[in-house]
């Protein structure tokens, strides 16, 4: 049985390779693809880092009888939500135990919170042992392809945001998800992702075309919102809009009707809430 202990600031680089191994390993083995916008080992460490200072107690390491880490857990807590943003095991530590000792620590964090997000990998080992945790399994599928920029419709409202939005967003991700995004909104921007917004209606947040997290008060709305992304897409890049269940048909609608194509992915896991069916999460950050 691997030891698990808090993670530390030495832990970051190697918790990022142990990441990236076991990522790449489990879309590989399921037949998808690369993962698209996934970026360098270098914003993978930023994001350890980032919720390693932000949630320090959801931070957790496993290490081998050498002491070398070879599994990470990181859980993040934004008002009443708990999100599970990282679990994974390196492929010499598997079928150990290791990803529910890293599991039951994470899920030790911020215990008084009742709702619970994890987007699942297609792995049947990590759904088992989510349901088993005490969470609700919706199936979902993502989109990916390159957008047919003919077909583009005009989003009439749509904006870029500016910090005086960061209220509007968080009152409507509190409002759809039971919690605002907060530092990890501004650690976002900082790395170069770009918040769009329809007055007074919805939000997204993208990283070139990809929808990174979204929110909308109404269908038209989170449409229009999507379509927006959408359109920053060069004619040769291949785009991914992931998470929708069928509480998201909306999002499906226009994933088609951009030229993408649903494939099956991993189930998006709720504990004591619906999935918000305005809303489109982040792996990474619920």
């Amino acid at each position: 049985m691997a030891r698990v202990r808090p993670m530390t600031g030495d832990d970051v680089a190697p918790a990022q390779e142990v990441w990236d191994e076991a990522f790449t390993t489990m879309r590989s083995s399921y037949g998808l693809p690369a993962a698209v916008g996934a970026g360098s080992a270098e914003r993978t460490r930023q994001r350890i880092r980032h919720l390693l200072t932000t949630d320090a107690g959801g931070s957790w390491v496993a290490e081998d009888d050498d002491g070398k880490v070879m599994g990470l857990a990181q859980a993040l807590v934004r008002d009443d939500l708990w999100v599970l943003s990282l679990l994974g095991v390196a492929t010499r530590g598997q079928d150990r135990g290791t990803g529910k000792a890293l599991l039951d620590a994470a899920l030790g964090y911020g215990r008084e919170v009742a709702n619970g997000l994890i987007l699942c990998s297609r792995d049947p080992r990590a759904a088992r042992r989510y349901v088993r945790a005490g969470f609700h399994l919706n199936p979902s599928v993502s989109a990916w392809g390159t957008v047919d920029r003919r077909r583009l419709p005009a989003a009439p409202g749509v904006r870029p945001g500016t910090p005086d939005d960061h209220d509007f967003v968080a009152e409507l991700d509190r409002s759809l998800r039971h919690g605002a995004h907060g530092p990890d909104l501004d650690h976002l921007l900082t790395e170069g992702c770009r918040l769009w917004v329809l007055e007074g209606r919805g939000y997204a947040l993208a990283r070139g075309a990809k929808p990174v997290f979204m929110a909308a008060e109404d269908e038209e709305a989170a449409r229009d919102l999507l379509w927006a992304c959408l359109a920053q897409a060069r004619s040769d890049d291949v785009v991914e809009v992931s998470w929708m269940t069928a509480h998201q048909q909306w999002a499906a609608d226009v994933a088609l009707d951009a030229g993408l194509e649903l494939h099956p992915a991993g189930p998006v896991m709720t504990r004591d809430m619906p999935v918000p069916c305005l809303y489109l999460p982040s792996g990474a950050y619920g």
